[in-house]
């Protein structure tokens, strides 16, 4: 009965909905949904992109409406929905209705891989003909990887800043990875994550904007910094996009 009051609820977002961007609360597990914002683009969706949000692993869908987030694509729902127009679907999480901040331990947990798992199913269904790729920045590039590790229906896997236990989790894949890391990152230094990620595409981000990371350099993991790609999103996501669509990545961006 559960899961037949929550689906119709999330049929009825859908029915509210603007064009090309829609708010659904998906059953995951008794008694838990996850809030997703779907963005759409003009096209039938050739993959469909599902988002994890590093530290809370919040990403503040709960109050609000679609049309109501920001535009502009240098913010990171900005990117995202050019993303969207670029390969089809971009779909942002929020954290479970009964689980709202997640940790580390929490991200391996068997809780956080059944929400995931039935919002890939969801999107699966929804979007038959797409490629379904997992895509976490810092503490949700651990999620995605690790998730994706014991998921296989995932087709590709995209990690932004994240950490060497991310990168831990790749070789076991044996699906297409992209990295994506800033070498300014105060959060998640670039050094310790290449010794990995270097063995796979990956794009190296780098900007004047920010000081270079040092041993005692104090660490930053705010969005307003090189850990948030502040600057540069709407940059870093095209290209994430042009990945997915033909296979082929700048080995640096600036």
């Amino acid at each position: 009965m559960w899961m037949h009051t929550l689906a119709w609820l999330a049929l009825a977002l859908h029915g509210v909905a603007q064009a090309g961007e829609v708010l659904l609360d998906i059953p995951t597990r008794p008694g838990a949904t996850v809030r997703v914002l779907e963005m759409t683009g003009e096209h039938a969706a050739g993959h469909v992109v599902l988002y994890l949000a590093g530290g809370s692993g919040q990403r503040g869908l709960q109050g609000v409406w679609p049309g109501s987030l920001p535009t502009d694509p240098d913010t990171l729902f900005g990117a995202q929905r050019q993303m969207a127009e670029q390969i089809g679907a971009m779909v942002a999480l929020d954290t479970a209705s009964d689980h709202e901040v997640l940790d580390i331990g929490s991200r391996q947990g068997a809780a956080h891989r059944q929400d995931v798992a039935a919002v890939v199913d969801f999107m699966r269904k929804r979007h038959p003909q797409a490629r379904i790729v997992l895509m976490g920045s810092s503490d949700g590039a651990f999620s995605a990887a690790y998730v994706a590790n014991r998921l296989p229906s995932v087709d590709a896997v995209v990690l932004i800043n994240g950490s060497g236990d991310a990168w831990a989790e790749v070789p076991h894949l044996k699906r297409p990875v992209l990295g994506v890391h800033h070498r300014r990152d105060a959060c998640l230094p670039f050094r310790e994550s290449y010794r990995k990620a270097r063995f796979f595409p990956l794009i190296a981000v780098d900007s004047l904007a920010f000081p270079q990371v040092y041993a005692g350099t104090l660490r930053d993991c705010s969005r307003e910094s090189a850990h948030g790609l502040h600057g540069q999103r709407s940059q870093v996501y095209r290209a994430i996009g042009n990945w997915l669509v033909s296979g082929e990545a700048p080995q640096e961006l600036r």
